[in-house]
């Protein structure tokens, strides 16, 4: 089921809407690999914006690893282990202080949403 949601964004799709993906891919959504869209009822859409970050994830979800060539075409890549995003989340999660919480909620919001509140 991965590999074909993971197509579905590298062929240029919008996955979706699910609660989680509001909350999974924050950090992507940051960095500008993903675009995630509200529905309007608290779920979220999923768009790949980095198809060959996309391209190298799935390779590593169906071969276990990426050749050495893939990583040095993306030199800011760190692709040693995986965990999935319910692990990372609770992680991340414990660590945030409430001001900082606050503030990434904010600044998502106002990608989502351009700014209008």
């Amino acid at each position: 089921m991965i590999e074909a949601l993971m197509r579905k964004l590298i062929s240029g799709y919008r996955i979706g809407p699910a609660t989680a993906i509001g909350q999974d891919y924050k950090v992507l959504e940051l960095k500008g690999v993903v675009e995630v869209s509200p529905s309007g009822d608290g779920r979220f859409y999923m768009r790949l914006l980095k198809k060959d970050v996309g391209r190298l994830a799935l390779r590593v979800i169906t071969e276990g690893d990426a050749s050495t060539e893939s990583l040095l075409q993306m030199p800011s890549v760190s692709a040693t282990m995986y965990q999935g995003p319910e692990k990372n989340r609770d992680v991340i999660r414990k660590k945030q202080t409430e001001p900082m919480k606050k503030g990434v909620a904010r600044l998502l919001n106002d990608l989502r949403t351009g700014g209008i509140r």
